[in-house]
């Protein structure tokens, strides 16, 4: 069920063009997407899985970070400068 102020940013919407409604609904599906994954971010349900994700990351050796199409090792010398 939608409340008032829902019901009528989704009928101001209607009254877009097209294309324009789509990305009002991409935006809002990417809202919604976000809450949810606060929301279960947020349950002690999860609290385990997420420390065992955390623990696992903590385990991985980090990758290096990207050097750029031929970059070479005078230019890591500079870099440290």
């Amino acid at each position: 069920m939608l409340n008032e102020r829902l019901k009528a940013a989704l009928d101001s919407a209607s009254a877009l063009p097209p294309e324009v409604q789509d990305k009002v609904a991409a935006q809002i599906e990417s809202a919604l997407r976000n809450a949810l994954w606060d929301a279960q971010l947020n349950d002690p349900q999860y609290d385990d899985v997420i420390r065992e994700l955390i623990a696992a990351a903590e385990q991985e050796e980090p990758l290096p970070f990207p050097k750029p199409e031929g970059w070479t090792e005078a230019d890591d010398e500079d870099d440290a400068k």
